[in-house]
């Protein structure tokens, strides 16, 4: 099965059809980039998991039938411990702390990841809180991907955080991050580190994820 196929089984929005209003479509997208990795032992990080209204942990679903020998690590603000399982497990915390941050990754073995894959509150300081710190948690060669960035001028179903598209957009325009929400230091790792940042639109050409690749 493709991942889009899988996503639309399990009923998450990154399928091209979902029971939910913010169906985004990202899966087909996804499926080119990563499925290189489909059969391999990697590490991966999903910054939330709980679903409005649901149960959650659809995109975890998805993701361990995707990839069947990854290990994927997982965080929600929300209690959704009934995620784990052989391959799955969850940490509780707010993605703004950066103290929890550290202690997440600690807890999840101080191993940098293939891939992180951040769709947690989607408010514009916590994006780039969560970006700042944890991209040096990605290996080299590996991808930070950022979900549901409102495209500016687009009408969108949901929460707008327009600043954090702008904030990448000047990234590809000038290699320079410009964020208060950052610390220098964060800013200095990430112009150094960030090999390049590829843009892509959702199916309802209201929020786009970015691809950002490590060095």
């Amino acid at each position: 099965m493709t991942l889009d196929e899988i996503a639309i089984k399990y009923e998450t929005d990154k399928g091209t059809t979902s029971p939910f209003d913010s169906t985004h479509g990202y899966a087909p997208m996804y499926d080119k980039l990563l499925s290189k990795w489909r059969d391999k032992s990697i590490r991966m990080l999903e910054i939330g998991i709980c679903m409005e209204y649901t149960r959650g942990g659809q995109s975890v679903n998805m993701w361990y039938e995707y990839f069947t020998n990854a290990t994927i690590y997982t965080f929600d603000y929300v209690d959704m411990k009934h995620v784990e399982n052989d391959r799955v497990h969850f940490f509780q915390g707010d993605q703004s702390d950066r103290i929890v941050l550290t202690n997440m990754y600690n807890h999840f073995g101080s191993i940098p990841f293939e891939f992180i894959l951040e769709d947690g509150s989607h408010n514009h300081d916590h994006q780039m809180i969560s970006l700042g710190h944890l991209f040096k948690y990605v290996k080299k060669g590996g991808y930070y991907i950022l979900e549901d960035m409102s495209i500016p001028e687009h009408d969108v179903c949901c929460i707008r955080n327009d600043d954090t598209y702008k904030a990448i957009k000047n990234f590809i325009d000038t290699g320079k991050i410009m964020s208060e929400h950052m610390t220098d230091e964060e800013i200095d790792y990430l112009e150094k580190n960030i090999k390049g940042i590829e843009i892509l639109h959702d199916i309802q050409d209201a929020y786009a994820t970015a691809i950002i690749t490590k060095k």
